[in-house]
């Protein structure tokens, strides 16, 4: 029983710091948002699920689906605007290294929906529009990564600036 759990405890010890054993992880976000619509902006909410496959030490692929929204000022009438949105963004990440952890910048494009519900009007858009952000990961345990970015969405004529908090499980 001593053997096992000392090969167990080895074997954890002996992981790499970055949660990237098969290069796959899977991970979830989620943060407070400035939401610009028509001139005005107003502070939402957004939240998501994500995926990375880490193609070599400083690139990866990420892919996810996040939701968000906000109540926006609507010009010249007395109530705001409800805007909700779903994106789909898909990223080239390049990571700098640290001692517990890694700094990263990430740029690419997201297909997005977005449902604005003016006083008496809904519209609806879609398309495709550039996405970026940059942040730092946390690795305190092995598998188990954590992060603090910042994520731009361009969505038509909306736009989303977020800070997100996250978890990424390496698999």
């Amino acid at each position: 029983m001593k053997k096992c759990l000392l090969a167990t405890v080895l074997a954890l010890a002996s992981l790499p710091a970055s949660a990237d054993i098969l290069g796959l992880s899977v991970g979830a976000t989620a943060g407070g948002s400035n939401v610009e619509f028509d001139g005005n902006s107003e502070y939402g909410f957004e939240y998501g699920i994500n995926a990375k496959y880490q193609f070599s030490d400083m690139f990866s692929i990420n892919a996810g689906v996040i939701q968000g929204s906000a109540d926006v000022e609507a010009n010249l009438q007395s109530a705001d605007n409800e805007i909700d949105y779903t994106a789909f963004p898909v990223t080239l990440r390049g990571d700098i290294p640290l001692l517990i952890g890694n700094l990263y910048a990430k740029a690419g494009a997201n297909y997005y929906d977005v449902d604005i519900e003016s006083p008496g009007v809904k519209e609806n858009d879609d398309g495709w529009g550039f996405t970026g952000g940059a942040g730092v990961v946390l690795t305190l345990l092995p598998l188990l990564d954590f992060s603090l970015g910042y994520e731009y969405r361009n969505m038509g004529d909306v736009e989303s600036n977020a800070i997100v908090l996250g978890v990424q499980l390496g698999i």
